[in-house]
Formats: structure tokens, C-alpha cells, sequence
């Protein structure tokens, strides 16, 4: 992973080879601040398996890594502040995850025909 000489900025990983993906996050750096974005897609797949994002050295992982990009985006951060809590990431995540898992099997596929 690259260190942000900022520690403020967040440095997110995201699988620009998605369709899906890809479409999302472009709407994100339109309007986002303080934000690096970065393609996952030849990473570890980690990265690919669901969205990743870091800020001052802590991970975020599927919806917690939604919250922190949407908080720095400008139109999303109602939906960050809205969100923000146990309860709403856990049902977050319980429908992230098999979207993300079926996003995942799907880059895998994509990999196989290069």
C-alpha cells in the first residue's frame, strides 16, 4: 500500500476493472475531497473482494469504507451521517456483501480470459 504523505487524506482501493465499480467511484471523484482513489484490479484480492479504504493507518472495509468516502463527498455526506452507526452498517454489510462477492466471481472471470 502507498502512504499518503497527508494523513488526513483517505486512500481508497476499488476494482476499476468493474463495470459496476468503476461507474460508482467515478461519481465519487467528481465530488469527493481529500481522497485518492486507486484501481485494485492487479492487486492482492483482498482488494478486490470488497471495497477498501485507509486513514491515518486505520483500515475500512465495505460499508465502513462507503461511510468514510461518502462523509468526504460532497452530495453523500447526509447519507455518511445518517448511516454512521452499528446497527445501520450491520445491515449495510449484510447487503453489501453478497453483491460484492458476485461483483468479486465476476472479476475473477474477467481475469481468467485475459
Amino acid at each position: 500500500m502507498n502512504k499518503i504523505k497527508d494523513k488526513n487524506k483517505i486512500e481508497v482501493f476499488y476494482n476499476d476493472s468493474c463495470p459496476v465499480c468503476k461507474r460508482e467511484i467515478e461519481i465519487y471523484k467528481s465530488r469527493s475531497e481529500g481522497v485518492e482513489y486507486n484501481d485494485s484490479s492487479e492487486m492482492d484480492d483482498k482488494y478486490n473482494r470488497r471495497m477498501h479504504a485507509y486513514q491515518n493507518d486505520v483500515e475500512y472495509k465495505g460499508a465502513e469504507a462507503f461511510l468514510i468516502i461518502w462523509k468526504n463527498t460532497s452530495g453523500f455526506k447526509w447519507l455518511s451521517r445518517l448511516l454512521s452507526n452499528k446497527i445501520c452498517i450491520f445491515f449495510m454489510n449484510l447487503v453489501y456483501e453478497p453483491i460484492a462477492f458476485y461483483l468479486y466471481k465476476m472479476h475473477l472471470k474477467r481475469r481468467q480470459k485475459k
